[in-house]
């Protein structure tokens, strides 16, 4: 080896050093991929443990040292330079580095590697080895668990160099493993989407019971387990180091938020709105908030996947298979009843109406924090206008951002003062200015003079960047120039990438826009190669013509011997300008391979990254970059239209790419979220420009569709894309047979995406009409038939959401007819796609068997038996199993029923793991509790009964009462549900008292779940637990509580009856969206105090509360409306009913009726219908 063994140190990795892939986020100066390595033993006092707390909240691995034993540790020795060794003691805060003696270390060979060449590369031991040891040892604890994350880290590191052998004495070799275990990677329950290798890491963990891995929670297990609160920081940025100023605007914000629930920070692109709300976050979390979260909110789908990814971080539900709503208002619920002071920051919002959607009502703990360009008068959320720094901040922003060496002296203070001038004292626009000192070591009288001397690459297209100043174009002006003289390919790069979205940029996608462009670059070459060519040829066709004309004009002179030859020459010329043309109009360019990505663009990429950094054009958390939307809007005005469409496909093949994106391939979607926003950012902007690659972008917009739908269910999205699709096909100039293929699937999955919104109508529109295309493609083409059946069974579907059963049945049994047709045509590669296909037709066909009056049980049971005998998927065979347990249970077979749930509940076992705490598991649980109550087999019904409560409980742990631990029950439909069958077991087993106590459980259940959402399906379930409740106290003989019960039940009956009259006969009037907050509030009050006066004495009771929120209500409508007539009807009836209710003696019915009459006639002058359906009444 040629290199300086004295110029290394040795490192021993034992932990997430393993992994050489976390080397980079932390080391700016060293390739870290460059690095040597070699797998190693070290044999001594040392022993690896699991005892590092980490500041950050968890338990890391460390170190055991132990004088009376001999361990074995392995790991992986790394040769480091030692101008890096300081990074590495930086890195590891909190540990102490140790030389390792050298007798100590076992080099293993060649063999052991995973890639041998790596331990021949190696070279020598370097002289002095070092090992990390922590300064204080702790074990794992709630609060500090060991991670899943974590752990993975060093797995994949060990798979990576020694594989499964390395990883299993890894585990085999370190002690203090702990039932503490945190399964914190994201989609937990769904690791194929984010866990790398995640089988074999699992598997080798199972294999050792020390590893406690059959006891590691998800979340919100978890926190149901050793947690009383949910605490921490979820999706707040990184903060800013060189944070500067605002100090008063900070004290500020938190003195509002002390009286205000909502404070909305506004103000123009670039002046440090999210910056400033970042702060904020840190420096009042822990002291203020337990818990604070950061939402995008530049639309209600970005919304929606936060509160997604949200809800899928802190609870098992499976949000796969929940709509936007539903995960909604479940984040909702729970953040209502936390008692944990929370913030909610909803960056970049620009619909004010979100935050009625997507903020909880009341909950006495909570704040919510909005960053908005806009300012929007809402008279509900308290507004602070942001504005630019004043010169004393811009100075010192400049001292702290571009180091205080570049601003030092008169003449550089003076210099800043000017420049923050020229900028507008805009942060965005300093911020480039302080990179670029920082970058080109210049001073800033020097930056300055630069700034005054340079071309403005943008100042012509500046006019563009509406609302902001020219300092944003004129420093990133001044920072291309230097990127360009210093690499042209980041120049270039950094135009393309202004095209794709801001976020997530990472170095893959800078390394498949560099291996694009080189396609591109390549493809133009040859095809100037080619029209080089073709000129060259019509050149010499040219001269070949022009011989001839000569030849034809000099015959006629000549005797008739050479006029033959004359004639023979001519015609030879003829030929060659024939063949000239021809092969000129027939040559085009061949590629031979498609160009792979060279190790020389790695190099590249980590060049032009560090070059982005550098000048502040890009920020990085985490390995994926960042770029102001300003920045990236400049760039694209920049560019002309010719350039703009070259750069579109660029960045379009780019994107392909890295698009796998297969529906049925779960391991494929990983990859396609991470460019998603790209995609969406790629296609909406080549439909604008007119790019010549439409089928590419229509098909990879209708791919996106399917990702929001399948992957996010952001149905609004899904829409959008796929009209989107739709529009870019009809641009087209010639329709081809791929545009029609591409058409009718945009339409199919269009008409899906329709019906899960609820819109019918259209999407069978939809579906017809890709029906039809697919139908006359099918001519031609055999292989359409499957996509046939698949448009008639979404048809199908769209009939059974419209209640036309028979119209339903009809379509699927058309899906089936073509199915069983193509079955002999598909090969065995196809076959379990098309099984499964069928089976699901058949099962939707039976649904509508038993949906039937009367139903079809037997028809419907031999579909499901059908479907089975077709179902090779094990989620797919258990739905199957419990549909057929519900159709015999109907049918009185009791004893087949239970054979079905016996066989779902072992495959879902298989599916999840035994004893899983399951949704799947619990359904299945109170089928069988059921069916034993069916069968008057009270014991066994309680058991199961019991066992699909604890799932439940586990399941729905996040929805407890946070106030009350002695309250175990969370507030949740399917809770209540099985409580109140808990209650019906025990009552007919004679045990009132049991059966009362789960009543009494089911009712708090369901009053703290009308708390939030007052449906009409909580409000029966109200009802019916009270009628039981009154059973049970009929049964022991207790009246007073009998007929407190009954008082109880009437009211909510009344009140029941209320909320539908004012449903039928006011909310659902179609002008209602017209009327004024005062005008809807007396329709309200009106009828409350109307039903109110019409009830008897006893009845007066439990309406009380309901005539008083009303009336407060009112209150509010009156004092925020202006003076007019309906103001002035309003405050005299207000003030009729408040003194009526205030009188000590019986309350003057009259009165009340006569001040709801005069009302009434206001409300007419005011055009308003008012239609009292209580005349008999009167």
């Amino acid at each position: 080896m040629s290199e300086d063994v004295n110029e290394y140190d040795g490192i021993f990795g034992f932990g997430s050093i393993i992994n050489s892939s976390t080397h980079a986020a932390w080391l700016e100066s060293e390739n870290a991929s460059s690095f040597a390595g070699r797998m190693a033993r070290v044999r001594g006092q040392y022993q690896r443990a699991w005892n590092f707390r980490s500041a950050t909240g968890f338990t890391a691995l460390g170190i055991i040292k132990s004088d009376e034993a001999v361990h074995v540790m392995n790991g992986v020795l790394f040769k480091i330079p030692a101008s890096v060794i300081a990074d590495f003691d930086r890195r590891e805060v909190g540990y102490d580095r140790i030389e390792i003696p050298q007798d100590c270390i076992e080099l293993l060979a060649p063999e052991y590697h995973e890639k041998p060449q790596l331990a021949d590369e190696f070279g020598d031991m370097p002289e002095k080895v070092w090992i990390y040891i922590p300064q204080e040892g702790h074990d794992a604890d709630e609060n500090h668990p060991l991670l899943q994350s974590y752990v993975d880290t060093v797995m994949q590191g060990c798979l990576e160099w020694g594989g499964q052998p390395m990883a299993r004495e890894f585990v085999a070799t370190t002690v203090q493993w702990s039932p503490y275990f945190l399964n914190d990677t994201p989609s937990s329950r769904r690791p194929w989407l984010f866990r790398k290798e995640y089988d074999t890491i699992d598997k080798i963990l199972r294999e050792t019971p020390s590893t406690h891995f059959t006891e590691r929670k998800h979340p919100e297990e978890f926190a149901s387990a050793f947690l009383s609160n949910m605490r921490g920081i979820w999706s707040v940025p990184r903060r800013n180091t060189t944070f500067t100023g605002r100090d008063n605007v900070l004290l500020q914000m938190h003195q509002t938020l002390t009286t205000q629930s909502k404070l909305e920070v506004v103000g123009m692109g670039g002046v440090g709105k999210t910056q400033l709300c970042t702060e904020y976050c840190y420096r009042y979390y822990p002291s203020y908030y337990g818990l604070a979260i950061w939402l995008n909110a530049e639309s209600a789908e970005t919304l929606a996947a936060n509160y997604r990814q949200l809800m899928a971080d802190t609870t098992d539900v499976d949000v796969k298979d929940k709509d936007a709503d539903e995960v909604v208002t479940e984040v909702k619920a729970r953040l209502y009843r936390l008692k944990v002071p929370w913030l909610l920051v909803f960056d970049n919002l620009e619909d004010h109406s979100l935050l009625e959607k997507f903020v909880p009502r009341g909950g006495a703990s909570g704040h919510v924090l909005v960053t908005s360009r806009w300012v929007e008068s809402v008279s509900y959320v308290t507004t602070l206008s942001l504005d630019c720094f004043d010169s004393a901040e811009s100075v010192e922003f400049l001292c702290r951002s571009a180091g205080e060496r570049n601003v030092q002296g008169k003449d550089n203070l003076k210099a800043a003062r000017a420049l923050a001038d020229r900028l507008g004292h805009l942060p965005l626009a300093l911020g480039m200015a302080a990179a670029y000192m920082q970058r080109c070591d210049v001073t800033c009288s020097e930056y300055l003079n630069r700034y005054h001397q340079s071309g403005t690459l943008l100042a012509h297209r500046a006019s563009k960047l509406v609302d902001y100043p020219l300092g944003v174009a004129s420093s990133l002006s001044l920072s291309l120039n230097v990127i360009q003289r210093e690499n042209n390919e980041a120049f270039e790069l950094l135009h393309l990438l202004g095209w794709l979205g801001p976020d997530q940029i990472t170095k893959a996608l800078l390394r498949s826009l560099l291996t694009a462009k080189s396609e591109r670059k390549s493809t133009d070459e040859e095809m100037a190669l080619v029209a080089s060519a073709r000129k060259q040829r019509l050149h010499n066709a040219c001269i070949c013509f022009s011989l001839t004309t000569m030849l034809v004009v000099t015959t006629a002179r000549l005797s008739k011997q050479r006029l033959r030859n004359a004639g023979l020459v001519s015609a030879i010329c003829v030929v060659s300008t024939v063949f000239h043309l021809s092969k000129s109009s027939r040559e085009v360019p061949v590629r031979t391979r498609k160009p792979s990505i060279s190790s020389f663009v790695y190099e590249e990429t980590d060049e032009i990254w560090n070059i982005l950094k550098s000048f502040s054009i890009i920020t990085v958390k985490h390995g994926k970059g960042s770029m102001h939307r300003l920045l990236a809007q400049a760039l694209r005005h920049a560019q002309s239209e010719d350039l703009a469409c070259r750069n579109l496909e660029i960045c379009l093949r780019a994107v392909l790419m890295g698009w796998t994106f297969r529906p049925e391939k779960t391991e494929t979607w990983q990859a396609s979220l991470a460019i998603l926003e790209h995609a969406k950012s790629v296609t909406m902007h080549s439909f604008e420009h007119k790019t010549s690659m439409l089928v590419e972008i229509a098909r990879l917009s209708k791919e996106i569709g399917i990702l929001a739908t399948m992957v996010l269910n952001r149905f609004v999205e899904a829409e959008s894309a796929l009209e989107h699709s739709l529009k870019v096909i009809c641009q087209a100039e010639r329709t081809t047979h791929t545009h029609r293929i591409v058409q009718a699937e945009s339409l199919y999955e269009l008409g899906r995406v329709l019906r899960y919104q609820g819109n019918f109508e259209k999407s069978e529109e939809k579906l017809r009409e890709s029906l039809m295309i697919r139908k006359n493609l099918s001519r031609h083409d055999p292989t359409i038939h499957q996509a046939i059946a698949e448009t008639l069974h979404e048809i199908g579907m769209n009939e059974v959401k419209r209640h036309n059963l028979d119209s339903a049945a009809s379509f699927f049994q058309q899906a089936l007819e073509i199915k069983q047709l193509m079955d002999a045509e598909y090969s065995s590669i196809h076959r379990d796609q098309l099984d499964a296909s069928y089976a699901k037709t058949l099962h939707q066909l039976a649904a509508v068997y038993v949906a039937r009056k009367p139903p079809s049980l037997a028809k419907a049971e031999s579909l499901l038996q059908e479907a089975l005998s077709h179902s090779t998927q094990i989620g797919q065979r258990a739905a199957t199993l419990k549909e057929l347990a519900r159709v015999t249970m109907r049918q009185g077979l009791l004893d087949r029923a239970e054979l079905y749930l016996a066989q779902a509940l072992e495959l879902y076992e298989e599916l999840y793991g035994e004893n899983a705490s399951h949704i799947n598991v619990a359904a299945v649980k109170f089928q069988q509790g059921a069916l034993e109550s069916q069968r008057a087999r009270l014991e066994e019904a309680w058991v199961c009964f019991s066992d699909c409560l604890r799932i439940r409980r586990q399941v729905y742990a996040y929805a407890r009462n946070q106030s009350d631990n002695s309250d175990e029950n969370p507030a949740h439909l399917d809770v209540s549900s099985v409580l109140h069958e808990l209650g019906h077991v025990a009552y007919n087993q004679h045990n009132v008292k049991s059966a009362l106590e789960m009543l009494k459980a089911e009712r708090s259940v369901l009053e703290r779940l009308f708390e939030t959402t007052p449906t009409e399906r909580i409000t029966q379930a109200r009802l019916t637990n009270l009628t039981w409740m009154k059973k049970c106290y009929q049964t022991i003989g207790d009246e007073e509580a009998m007929l407190q019960i009954a008082t109880e039940r009437k009211g909510l009956k009344l009140r029941k009856k209320v909320t539908e009259n004012d449903s039928k006969h006011h909310i659902s009037d179609n002008n209602l969206e017209n009327r004024t907050p005062i005008q809807v509030e007396s329709l309200r009050c009106r009828l409350v105090v109307r039903q109110f006066a019409l009830a008897s004495d006893t009845e007066r009771a439990a309406f009380n509360g309901d005539v008083q929120t009303v009336l407060a209500e009112l209150d509010i409508a009156i004092s925020n409306s202006e003076s007019n007539s309906m103001r002035s009807g309003a405050i005299i009836f207000y003030n009729t009913v408040t003194k009526a209710l205030a009188s000590k003696q019986v309350v003057p019915k009259d009165v009340l009726l006569r001040a709801c009459d005069d009302l009434r006639d206001v409300l007419r002058d005011q055009g308003i219908q008012v239609n009292d359906m209580m005349q008999k009444a009167l």
